[in-house]
């Protein structure tokens, strides 16, 4: 008897052991990817990478990405998803436009309406998903064709293409304002992940639907909240990209939500949510797709081509880190 319980002690230990060791490997993997993808950049773009002008650029990179990303970890931690964060950026950047530009009204005007436009559809993902009970996929992607569609009528109604003149947005293009923006973000949007039942209940979601239910949870109306500040996120990268670029096209936002899926997994952040989904994951990631986007470009290769690679790196790392034991349907109406 005696034999058996030391046996079973020592198996127990052997599990703890193995959990602990995947675990040590998981949150280094993504540091050790930052690192060797930048060295390797600097080291085929002869340092081109590193250069005052180029740095510039990829603090801009990033500064967007992390930016959405921070919204975006509360609907990654629950397993949930929005492939339209892209299109409705662009659609937002264009209202933002419409009101400070072309109409001349106040520019706090315009900054509320793009918030609201972020949020609003954002929130008809999450809201819709759950009250027809569909995968978030299918609503965000009815969501995406919706403002692909508003855009490209308003844009194509202007001539194709909008520009914006620098002096009316020049204050949005200072690195101290984005700093202050980025940090302010990041810091609430930490407190909230890590400190509040909001971000508590989303990795609750994420690692068991039903339990979470069970323990009293709301479900949905996590979701929703969740939603609201991943479209708040959007909405307010809008504001600089507009600053930054200087022109609205049909194009305005696209391929922000590839990105911005690829940086999450690069940072060894779990598609399916759950416990292990870590705010800092989502800031690793932007910083290690924005190297590897930019150095490739620097090094040469087109810049389809560079698309082709970052599809196949997600695929890769999805086929490898994706937990197939925590495959679930979250859009159960509590």
């Amino acid at each position: 008897m005696y034999e058996a319980i030391e046996n079973s002690t020592e198996v127990k230990d052997s599990i703890y052991r193995k959990a602990k060791r995947k675990d040590l490997i998981t949150s280094i993997m993504p540091f050790a990817g930052l690192i060797f993808i930048s060295l390797f950049m600097i080291i085929v773009t002869k340092g081109t990478v590193i250069k005052q002008g180029n740095l510039l650029v990829l603090l801009n990179q990033v500064f967007t990405i992390s930016l959405v990303g921070v919204g975006a970890a509360f609907v990654y931690s629950h397993g949930g998803f929005d492939f339209s964060v892209g299109a409705s950026n662009g659609l937002a950047q264009y209202i933002c436009v419409l009101i400070i530009v072309q109409k001349g009204l106040p520019i706090w005007l315009g900054i509320l309406a793009a918030v609201l436009i972020g949020v609003t559809d954002s929130v008809l993902v999450g809201g819709l998903s759950a009250l027809i009970r569909v995968n978030p996929f299918v609503t965000s992607l009815c969501m995406r064709s919706v403002c692909i569609g508003l855009l490209s009528m308003a844009v194509n109604g202007s001539g194709g293409q909008i520009n914006v003149s620098y002096q009316q947005f020049a204050m949005f293009d200072s690195w101290v304002l984005k700093l202050f923006v980025l940090v302010v973000v990041i810091l609430c949007g930490y407190y909230l992940f890590e400190k509040t039942s909001l971000g508590k209940s989303g990795k609750a979601i994420g690692g068991n639907l039903l339990t979470s239910i069970q323990s009293g949870i709301k479900v949905n109306q996590t979701m929703i909240l969740s939603y609201a500040l991943l479209g708040f996120c959007v909405g307010l990268a809008a504001i600089f990209q507009v600053a930054r670029l200087g022109i609205i096209t049909t194009q305005s936002g696209s391929g922000l939500e590839f990105d911005l899926m690829v940086a999450i997994i690069l940072g060894g952040f779990p598609m399916a949510g759950g416990a292990g989904a870590k705010l800092l994951s989502v800031i690793i990631g932007a910083c290690t797709i924005t190297i590897l986007a930019n150095g490739l470009i620097i090094w040469g290769l087109d810049v389809n081509f560079v698309n082709a690679i970052k599809g196949l790196l997600f695929v890769i790392i999805i086929a490898i880190s994706y937990d197939r034991s925590n495959v679930k349907q979250v859009n159960i109406t509590t």
